[in-house]
């Protein structure tokens, strides 16, 4: 009986000592946000960078928070040979965001899945020149609740040092000038992070 008491003492120990990597950790996260919905659709393809703290329960759970940027762009000129009219469009959005994470390590490499919820701040700018008549602007901002699903892969360098892969697609409608536009969208990154 004292045998097995001793065993299982040496079994929590090392079961504790394999996840000796600090609970949290740091993530810069740079690429690209690919516009889904058709309410962005024209809107060409953009820089997409995030900040992330996260914090292991355990080696498989965690929670991470975020905070993105991305601000995409579209532009139009037409001419009937004497006037030429510019229409230009830009959507700032911010998402701040918190997920739960799901993790499957194995040895250096490590997928993951993650959920979440968050808040979008958005700006929609918009300009118009007209040759030989002059230009104008607008912009409106809302404020929207959001969600999203996402996968990728961390590939541990060191116990402290990860770089990984991310995907996420989220869902969100900001309102502008009375009108819902749907922002929904891909935010695929690479990744370096820190564990402390």
């Amino acid at each position: 009986m004292k045998r097995i008491a001793v065993l299982s003492v040496l079994l929590l120990l090392i079961a504790s000592s394999v996840f000796a990597a600090p609970p949290n950790y740091a993530t810069l996260k740079l690429g690209g946000y690919l516009p889904q919905a058709s309410d962005v659709e024209e809107l060409d393809n953009s820089f997409y960078g995030e900040l992330a703290f996260g914090h292991y329960f355990d080696k498989n759970w965690a929670i991470e928070m975020g905070i993105g940027y991305t601000k995409p762009g579209a532009s139009v000129t037409v001419s009937d040979g004497v006037t030429t009219a510019t229409v230009s469009a830009d959507l700032t959005i911010i998402p701040v965001t918190l997920g739960l994470k799901g993790s499957l390590p194995m040895g250096t490499f490590e997928p993951f899945a993650v959920a979440g919820v968050g808040l979008y701040f958005c700006e929609l700018e918009g300009d118009i020149s007209v040759s030989g008549v002059g230009s104008a602007s607008a912009s409106e901002d809302d404020t929207v609740f959001g969600f999203f699903l996402g996968a990728g892969a961390n590939f541990n360098i060191s116990p402290n040092v990860f770089l990984g892969l991310e995907g996420k697609y989220f869902w969100a409608k900001p309102s502008f000038a009375g009108e819902d536009m749907n922002i929904d969208g891909i935010n695929l990154t690479a990744n370096i992070g820190y564990r402390f």
